[in-house]
């Protein structure tokens, strides 16, 4: 059987699936955020805010900031983004990138130590 471009049930899932990941994307960006602030806070309110960075709060920063860096294609959902929509995107996308290498090093320095 040849698959066509009429064929619906091909591409139908897929662009559902993105869409609906570039909906939800700013939300789970601003949930993990405010989980990784959460962290922070409550480490900071037992008297040592260091002990809040583990690999796995890295990991969760950088699952926010790469959510954050998808953001022009979200706005772009809503209409053309602004230009400083680009500019938060490289900004997060540079933080992700950051953010898996300090998740790295933290982990390294746990065994070492």
């Amino acid at each position: 059987m040849i698959l066509s471009s009429e064929d619906a049930g091909v591409w139908v899932l897929p662009v559902v699936f993105l869409l609906g990941v570039a909906a939800v994307a700013p939300v789970v960006c601003i949930v993990l955020a405010g989980r990784v602030l959460l962290r922070v806070a409550r480490s900071a309110a037992s008297g040592d805010a260091w002990a809040a960075f583990t690999p796995g709060t890295w990991l969760l920063a950088a699952g926010s900031a790469a959510l954050g860096a998808g953001l022009p294609f979200s706005a772009s959902l809503l209409g053309r983004p602004a230009p400083w929509v680009h500019t938060v995107s490289f900004i997060c996308g540079c933080f992700a990138l950051a953010a898996v290498a300090m998740s790295g090093l933290t982990a390294v320095l746990n065994r070492r130590l």
